[in-house]
């Protein structure tokens, strides 16, 4: 019973060994397909470590910004008044309490920022300090008209107020003035007072305030002058704080981003290496804020994109955006290296071994390893040269010995060059990405089936039965 089943086995082997030709070109290729989607395994495991590294940076930033005073946004001068109202004669002690608060007219603001690199790790994040003094003139009737009617202005808490997203940043006191007298400032808080009511507004960012003396008396135009020296990290902005604005910046970065809600009117940045000088200007009507108002929420002047004028101090793009996208084409670029080799195959009568097609795969992995680890310290490009001389140089090597001749290796260094030209520019080019990667797909399968028309696909067991 034991040989009978053995003969059976032995014969359905047979018949499976006879239908599958030992030196098929078709199952080799086949074959060589399912090797290139079993390496990309690696690729993203690579994935995994890139995300890691990424996070590193952010934490390096994050830790960088806390010391220094993060990302700063700066309201300039604001002047508010608390008032009280009776809504009701005849219960005399129900009060209502409001804020009435005031823009300027006009103002400008002139900063000078001076921005340096700080090293957390291997990462290098951008820290500036800047110099910000601003102007701006203010209408005692714009004032009064945002009291209401019948209402009693408190002047005794009239409030000269400036802010900033982080205090720690002030590195010297605030000083403002107004026509030339001195106004002392001081940090506050919004909270009741004694008398029930709020004295601060709402805003989002953290408030220095100083009292007003003698504003009641005051029926003409007055200037306010506001000066402050403060520290961030990334990103510095500017809210429109009066009802025509203007910013004027300049810094010795020189590759600065332009954000926020308005850009710049004009700039010079790239026409010299000193850096750069940038101008705002944000009317009135742009704004789209009211000049006064009752209780305002002074969060809609610095409020993040909306209305601010902005600036991001950036390195070099980060690398891992870069390397990550490269890596969402692992799978095509490893195809690519392998058709390669099995083209070689095809064309000079030598075989390659799948462990061997397992190793070229492993190096073009470990690439984007190579890649990672010298970008970090050399910078992208350098350590795209270097990993991609590296990876083309010893698969190059490689393919001279597996097809035992030179001009294996010298075609294999030829398309290995134009290969890893491709991934440069996908990681280069963002908007391009995917032409970019169509065109060379659509070349690859075009040569392809050229090279390969003459090719026995069944394999010569086949040819020889059919013959």
């Amino acid at each position: 019973m034991t040989e009978q089943s053995s003969s059976v086995a032995a014969r359905s082997t047979s018949k499976l060994t006879d239908f599958l030709p030992r030196r098929s070109a078709g199952l080799k290729l086949l074959l060589v397909c399912a090797l290139a989607v079993i390496m990309t395994i690696p690729a993203m495991l690579i994935h995994n470590i890139v995300y890691e590294r990424s996070s590193g940076l952010d934490l390096a930033i994050a830790q960088v910004s806390e010391t220094a005073g993060g990302q700063q946004s700066v309201l300039g001068p604001v002047i508010t008044v608390p008032y009280s109202h009776m809504p009701d004669p005849t219960k005399p002690n129900h009060l209502v309490y409001g804020i009435a608060v005031a823009f300027a007219e006009s103002g400008t603001a002139v900063s000078q920022v001076n921005v340096a690199e700080k090293r957390r790790g291997i990462h290098t994040i951008p820290v500036y300090e800047a110099q910000i003094d601003m102007a701006a003139t203010f209408s005692p009737t714009a004032l009064l008209e945002a009291v209401p009617e019948h209402a009693v202005p408190i002047w005794s808490d009239a409030r000269l107020f400036v802010g900033v997203s982080d205090t720690r940043g002030i590195k010297d006191a605030v000083q403002a003035s107004i026509d030339g007298r001195s106004v002392s400032m001081e940090p506050v808080s919004r909270s009741l007072n004694g008398d029930g009511y709020y004295r601060v507004p709402v805003a989002g960012v953290k408030l220095a305030g100083g009292r007003l003396d003698g504003l009641e008396n005051s029926d003409s135009p007055f200037d306010v002058r506001v000066s402050l020296l403060l520290t961030g990290a990334q990103r510095l902005a500017v809210g429109p704080f009066a009802k025509d604005t203007t910013l004027t910046l300049s810094s010795n970065w020189p590759s600065p981003s332009f954000v926020g809600g308005f850009l710049p009117n004009q700039h010079n940045v790239g026409e010299t290496e000193a850096g750069f000088e940038a101008t705002w200007r944000v009317p009135y009507m742009a704004r789209g804020i009211p000049g006064a108002g009752r209780n305002s929420d002074l969060n809609v002047i610095t409020a993040w994109n909306q209305h601010d004028m902005a600036i991001q101090f950036i390195k070099e793009a980060s690398p891992y955006q870069s390397i990550d996208r490269a890596l969402k084409y692992a799978a095509m670029f490893i195809g690519f290296v392998f058709l390669a080799y099995f083209l070689f195959e095809a064309t000079s009568q030598k075989r390659a071994h799948p462990a061997q097609y397992i190793l070229v795969g492993l190096a073009q992995a470990i690439f984007y390893m190579l890649l990672l680890a010298f970008s970090e310290r050399v910078g992208f490009d350098i350590a795209f040269l270097i990993a991609a001389s590296m990876t083309v140089g010893v698969t190059s090597l490689y393919a001279a010995n597996v097809f035992r001749a030179r001009k294996y290796g010298l075609r294999a260094l030829g398309i290995m060059g134009g290969i890893y030209a491709l991934i440069y520019v996908l990681m280069r080019a963002e908007s391009q990405a995917l032409l970019a990667g169509a065109l060379a797909s659509f070349a690859a399968i075009a040569l392809t089936m050229y090279l390969t028309r003459n090719v026995d696909w069944y394999g010569d067991d086949h040819a020889t039965e059919t013959a």
